[in-house]
């Protein structure tokens, strides 16, 4: 029993040990969804730039579009977003999201996700580079009739003092069955 015991508390000792490093345990496992047909195929695209020194979430300008989920049906969505970035002015990230219909999409990481990166403070408004993002959720419409949902992207800065500008993007959202 004495044995347990000590286990128990050395376990306990080092789950704080970690954690007052600052080191992160997994709080869950891996997901896996699957389908087996294509139903739909939506594409947003735009070439002009749009800025935010946000710190707060905000709508990537006209990166919306909408889906139709037939009733009693449970679907896949899966929304790929690529843009041309830079994150500049402070030391932090800038971050991208995707949700569906208000919801944050798998992984759901919110401002732990960096899209871009000032790189410590040193990227400049010329610093452009191409990034990406895929996100996925599982939509259950439990009514009868179809429902429509939406696929919004958004994005932010970190900390005040940053830039986020994104350039020449795409976002494709397909749904499966």
């Amino acid at each position: 029993m004495q044995h347990n015991n000590q286990l128990g508390f050395r376990s306990t000792l080092l789950m704080g040990v970690l954690v007052a490093m600052g080191t992160q345990l997994p709080l869950s496992a891996a997901t896996t969804l699957s389908a087996t047909s294509l139903r739909a195929v939506k594409v947003v695209r735009e070439t002009a730039a749009t800025t935010t020194a946000s710190t707060v979430w905000v709508n990537v300008p006209g990166a919306t579009t909408t889906l139709t989920i037939p009733g009693l049906t449970t679907d896949l969505v899966l929304a790929h977003y690529t843009a041309e970035s830079v994150c500049y002015g402070a030391s932090g990230w800038c971050p991208v999201r995707i949700l569906l219909n208000g919801v944050e999409m798998d992984p759901a990481a919110g401002t732990d996700f960096a899209f871009d990166s000032s790189d410590g403070g040193t990227a400049s408004l010329s610093s452009w580079e191409s990034h990406a993002v895929q996100r996925s959720r599982a939509y259950t419409n439990s009514l009868t009739f179809p429902v429509n949902v939406t696929i919004q992207v958004q994005y932010m800065t970190t900390v005040a003092g940053m830039t986020f500008r994104l350039d020449d993007w795409h976002l494709t959202v397909q749904q499966f069955h």
